[in-house]
């Protein structure tokens, strides 16, 4: 039995793969109907359908207005235009006939349906009358339209299948008026009469015939022939075309008709697009359609699920108008994939019952080598399955489980991609047709045969794009591939760009086994070979582990890549590159026993990366790229070259061909790339796929030199070392170990530190009482690594060679030390607690606790300088410690140099203390012992500032003297700023404020002037300390005379106010004063009078006497004024009283006028100032004769009788 005989149908029938909207003859409508298979998926999307039209065929109608529309969208291949091409049949009840049968497309469903009410129901809406109108849209519409096209290819349809003019709507229109009017068929026959033609026949030619219409109008409606050639002519410009009318015109139709409607439209999705107005008409058409046919017309309507993907280019904001569309379609119905393979089952695959014991014995004898033959690697996703069970491999033989989502992706690959040509991007092929052809490509083979994946290639190979299909053709006659080769480039070519599976090795030997029992290992041999030589012939490229056909444009840029010329130091770069910073990546290698970081000097292929200075560590990695590779291919050459100076480290890759092409590839690529840079933007896409590519390709060369490092021999300092690692960073990590352990003699003299190395020294230099730190420790921790750091830097010093704290770090980290230089730092530090060495930056001595900063900071190392620490002897330090106790007047016992010295800078700090707050006090004013406590300052300061303890000694020994007068100076100095300094201030305040104030009155007293002249002169003294306890008695003399000089004063000047407060009250109640003038006058002259109780000034008393005096001549003129006022009054109240008295008389009539009470008006007071006036007489200040002084008095006289005439009374000044 072969192939060919295991299938219920013939293989070689006329299967219908593509579902053409307008292909509705009775031989294409037959088979459909027939071959039509209702799957799972499909029976349910049917019964969504028929609930939601079947209520649209009764009474209750009118309340599915907004649900008549049907959106059936699906992927690639789904069979969305042969589901509604199906409802097309079904719900206009199709009679179709075949060999002399006929059946009505119903009958076909009673037995693919077996739930008898789902029957019913699609029987109930088949049996209502319909009007189906299935057309494609794209097919119907014309270019021109634009937003429009929607509305005029609903109407062309409409038109047509009521028998109106479809090509132009304003004839139809024409012919809808007359059929209104019951005058079309009159216009008809008068036209056939005049024509000899029939009106059908020649509408579409209107242009050429308006006479005979106008003239056939006339006759029919009974107008004249000018009015009806005028409606002729006006028939395109008076054409009422917009949605509504549209909606209003289908109505029509059905309430005349009494059925329903469908408009069918395949493919609106693609036709619509992107364009947003389109939407918009779609949208309006099927709700009026909804509203204003009361749910009687509905518009099915299928699209791409993926409609992006579809035709390109859509916005979010387009996405988001195209899902508002869908929104309008309240049925929807989305088709999957799944449905394909079920479909090709059904229709193609159904085994006859001779053939499926025959298979199902293949199965029990080979179903575990078939479950192994057919599994791709583990990279590819678990849904790509083989057979799993005798039933699954009997209803798909000869094809694999997985076939139908390969294939589908590559359809939809393909299509998207652009491969192809117009027909399968429309969709034009289907999946059913590939697969019928691929079986009967194998028809005659036995049942051991299986179908190779490049068997699909043939369906679709007449529809791609010619320089595609070329390009294989053109590949497999070049004569230097077998067909073999030709086959597995078809197999590349067609999973191009399948994203659910890898073109690996091994999936591609998964893909081509055509027999069950495929020696595998074999195939993969042979596969692989083939791969080799598609790759030489520039028709694949291998990116990673995957293998891709090349199109025509991507073999002409491999091509151009492969030529490029790169020189061996590009290539020796992006080696390194990869070895050194990607794989290896750390410069530096730590050694695990004291934590110490060592430089790495890099080699590749003999080539410095690191500058041309070594360090203790080189390591030195030799490829075939290197000329020199093959002369150390044996010990003999490796040992001594591994040996030379401080020796190094060798690492020889080995020579695998793969990963030496693929460094030259990668070169090539980027120089390619980075040459043609924004140069090409036609190949844009292009190039940014090679250079995705080729960012792969390095991420798999770093990969392969990761195992060829593992696999290399590794020479050190003239030994071949023995392979320990697997990891290349371990493998370098032993070698430099080896290196460090065999050639760093001193390593092990230092013992490193347990516990926090920074703090520890941050304590050494910055803690300043010794007894917080176990200076015993010092010499036992570190004895032989301190003395070794020590003689070093001593032994610079002697010979005048400055020494920085990097110097000693560098020195004592290479060979033969390798001491880490946190380690290094801390000896240092001890070395500097034990006072052997000193600091200094740019010249300028810093204190050892200054120093953390720049031991912390590895930059400024180089600024820190070591100074050899000078020490005085013993006697020495007794005489300087004798001094000190001289000088301070306090025992200082200390013995040794740096605690003398701490003692000496503490007393001196002090004293600095103590001087920096007495100077704050001598500042305020006329304090004595400025010079003394300035001069004392500059002379601490001088000494303090040594940092060296050998340089303070010596400035201390040098001014004893001066140390010994200001040590006298600051006794006074203490006594008076400490004891003595309020009584000074005492005295300040005495003579500067009351007994200045009242000096003129203390200088007629005996006993006051002769303290006062006391007091001064010892405010005067540079130097009054001896002075200060007399004081506070001269003081108190003065005082008691200044009191009762101010108490007297006092009396006086209250007496005289006092009487001239009484006498302004006594004029303010003579004048009848109101409160307010009252408070004017007296408050002024009672706060000057409280004024002078307090104070102890004489000069202020007296001042606010004359000051009340000159208030009460103020007063004195207020009450003037308000006796004015008062006058004023009563003057007013006596001419009234006066002119209303003579107004009576003048009348002659007898009125009692009543006189007015007048108030007496005190007295003014007029102020004469006697002097003044005597000035005004004589003209001058002086009088020398009688007649001067007779003027005078006469001028007097004059003032004072003038006064007393007005009534006033006189006060003297």
């Amino acid at each position: 039995m072969n192939i060919e005989q295991i299938f219920e149908k013939r293989l070689d029938r006329n299967i219908n793969g593509v579902v053409k909207a307008e292909q509705t003859d009775d031989a294409s409508a037959w088979i459909e109907l027939d071959e039509y298979v209702i799957t799972r998926e499909l029976e349910g999307h049917l019964r969504h359908f028929f609930e939601s039209y079947v209520p649209a065929t009764g009474p209750d109608r009118i309340r599915m207005e907004n649900k008549i529309g049907v959106w059936v969208s699906g992927f690639f291949g789904s069979g969305k235009s042969h589901f509604i091409k199906i409802l097309s049949y079904l719900l206009s009840n199709r009679k179709v006939s075949h060999n002399g049968t006929e059946r009505h497309a119903y009958s076909f469903f009673e037995d693919k349906i077996k739930d008898a009410l789902f029957l019913a129901d699609i029987n109930k809406a088949v049996h209502h009358p319909t009007e189906v109108i299935l057309f494609n849209i794209d097919s119907r519409a014309n270019v021109d339209d634009k937003e429009d096209a929607i509305l005029k290819v609903f109407l062309k349809v409409f038109n047509e299948r009521v028998g109106y003019c479809a090509d132009f709507p304003h004839i139809a229109h024409l012919e809808r008026e007359l059929a209104k009017r019951g005058q079309y068929d009159a216009f008809k026959t008068a036209f056939a009469t005049i024509t000899d033609s029939s009106w059908e026949k020649e509408r579409d030619s209107y242009y050429f015939i308006s006479d005979e219409m106008a003239e056939a109008l006339s006759q029919a409606t009974g107008q004249s022939v000018d009015a009806s050639r005028q409606w002729v002519e006006q028939l395109d410009k008076n054409f009422p075309l917009d949605i509504n009318n549209f909606c209003q015109w289908v109505k029509e139709w059905l309430d005349e008709n009494g059925k329903n409607i469908l408009f069918m439209v395949d493919e609106v999705g693609q036709f619509i697009g992107k364009n947003t107005q389109m939407m918009l008409k779609l949208q309006t058409i099927t709700e009026n359609l909804g509203v204003i046919c009361g749910g009687r017309a509905w518009v099915i309507v299928t699209s791409q699920a993926d409609i992006n993907a579809a035709i390109g280019g859509m916005s979010s904001r387009d996405g988001q108008d195209f899902s508002k569309i869908q929104g309008r379609f309240s049925t929807r119905l989305q088709l999957s994939s799944s449905n394909t393979s079920e479909v090709i089952q059904k229709r193609l695959l159904v085994k006859t019952d001779a053939a499926k014991p025959a298979l199902a014995k293949v199965w029990q004898e080979k179903g575990d080598i078939l479950r192994n033959q057919l599994a791709f690697d583990p990279t590819t996703t678990a849904s790509l399955r083989p057979y799993t069970s005798e039933e699954e491999f009997i209803d798909n033989y000869p094809f694999v489980p997985w076939h139908y989502q390969i294939l589908q992706k590559v359809f939809e690959s393909i299509r998207t991609k652009g491969a192809a040509g117009k027909q399968l991007a429309m969709g034009e092929r289907s999946q059913l047709e590939a697969f019928q052809t691929a079986a009967q490509q194998i028809s005659p083979q036995g049942l051991d045969s299986l179908v190779p994946f490049w068997r699909f290639y043939a369906a679709i190979e007449s529809f791609l794009e010619p320089a595609v299909s070329r390009t294989i053709t053109q590949a497999c006659q070049n004569g230097i591939l077998d067909e073999f080769d030709g086959n597995l480039l078809k197999t590349l070519f067609l999973i191009r760009y399948v994203d659910v599976l890898k073109s690996t090795l091994d999936n591609l030997v998964t893909l081509s086994i055509d027999k069950i029992d495929t020696d595998k290992v074999e195939l993969r041999r042979r596969v692989e070979k083939s791969l080799n030589k598609l790759e030489r012939e520039m028709l694949i490229a291998r990116v990673e582990d995957k293998y891709v056909f090349l199109t025509n444009e991507e073999k002409e840029i491999e091509n151009e890549i492969r030529n490029v010329e790169v020189d061996f130091s590009a290539i020796n770069k992006k080696l390194a590159s990869i070895i050194f910073d990607d794989i290896l990546k750390n410069r530096k290698y730590r050694y695990p026993a004291n934590k110490q970081d060592f430089d790495i000097s890099r080699f590749l292929n003999g080539h410095p990366l690191d500058g041309a200075m070594l360090n203790d560590l080189v390591v030195k990695i030799l490829t075939p790229k290197d000329p020199t590779y093959d002369f150390y291919d044996n010990d003999a050459a490796c040992r001594p070259y591994t040996s030379e100076g401080d020796g190094c480290i060798l690492i020889r890759l080995p020579a695998d061909a793969r990963t030496w092409t693929d460094i030259d590839l990668v070169v090539q690529t980027e120089k390619f790339l980075r040459d043609n840079a924004g140069q090409r933007p036609e190949q844009a896409s292009l190039l940014s796929e090679k250079a995705r590519e080729n960012s792969v390709r390095e991420k798999m060369l770093r990969v392969q030199l990761e195992s060829l490092i593992a696999e290399a021999d590794v020479w050190a300092i003239g030994e071949r070392l023995p392979k320990k690692s697997s990891t290349p960073s371990s493998i370098v990590d032993e070698a430099c170990r080896y290196v460090i352990e065999n050639t760093f003699a001193k390593l092990k003299m230092l013992r490193p530190f347990n516990g926090d190395i920074a703090r520890e020294i941050h304590a050494l230099l910055t803690v300043e009482n010794d007894a917080e730190l176990d200076l015993g420790e010092l010499e036992e921790s570190n004895p032989d690594a301190m003395r070794e750091v020590e003689t070093w830097v001593s032994m610079n010093i002697e010979f005048n060679k400055p020494v920085y704290l990097r110097d000693i770090l560098n020195h004592f980290a290479r060979r033969p030390y390798g001491w880490p230089e946190e380690e290094v730092k801390l000896l240092v530090a001890r070395l500097a607690r034990k006072g052997k060495f000193s600091f200094s930056q740019q010249n300028n001595n810093i204190e050892r606790k200054q120093v953390w900063e720049l031991f912390n900071n590895s930059r400024r190392h180089s600024e820190l300088r070591l100074h050899k620490i000078r020490r005085h002897d013993e006697s020495q330090i007794r005489k300087a410690a004798q001094t000190m106790a001289e000088i301070a007047q306090q025992p200082f016992s200390e013995r040794e140099e740096p605690a003398l010295v701490e003692h000496i800078r503490q007393v001196f700090n002090d004293w600095k203390q103590e001087l920096n707050v007495f100077k704050a006090k001598a500042e305020g004013g006329n304090n004595p012992g400025k010079d003394e406590i300035e001069s004392g300052l500059r002379l601490l300061n001088s000494i303090l500032s040594e940092k060296e303890d050998f340089a303070l000694i010596e400035k201390v020994t040098s001014q004893v003297n001066e140390l010994l007068d200001f040590s006298e100076d600051r006794e006074n100095l203490v006594d008076f700023y400490r004891k003595q300094f309020a009584t000074w201030q005492k005295l300040g305040a005495a003579l500067n404020g009351s007994f200045k104030s009242n000096r003129s009155a203390l200088e007629k007293d005996a006993v006051a002037v002769k303290a006062l002249g006391e007091l001064e002169n010892i405010w005067q003294m540079p130097e009054p300390y001896k002075h200060l306890n007399r004081i506070t008695p001269l003081i108190e003399q003065v005082q008691n005379v200044n009191h009762q000089l101010v108490e007297q004063h006092r009396q006086h000047a209250l007496e005289r106010i006092d009487a001239r407060i009484e006498e302004s009250r006594q004029r303010l109640q003579e004048a009848h004063a109101t409160s307010e003038l009252q408070n004017s006058v007296l408050l002024p002259m009672q706060k000057a009078r409280k004024r002078a109780e307090v104070s102890q000034s004489i000069p202020e008393i007296q001042a606010e006497q004359q000051e009340t005096m000159a208030l009460q001549t103020d007063a004195e003129k207020k009450i003037n004024q308000w006796i004015d006022e008062l006058r004023k009054k009563q003057e007013a109240q006596l001419r009234a009283a006066n002119e209303a008295k003579r107004a009576a008389e003048s009348q002659q009539t007898y009125v009692v006028v009543e006189k007015p009470v007048i108030q007496p008006v005190p007295k003014k007071t007029h102020l004469v100032n006697v002097a003044s006036e005597m000035r005004k007489a004589t003209g001058g200040e002086v009088l020398e004769t009688a007649e001067q002084v007779e003027k005078a008095l006469d001028t007097l006289r004059t003032s004072l009788l003038a006064a007393i005439e007005a009534g006033d009374r006189i006060r003297l000044q």
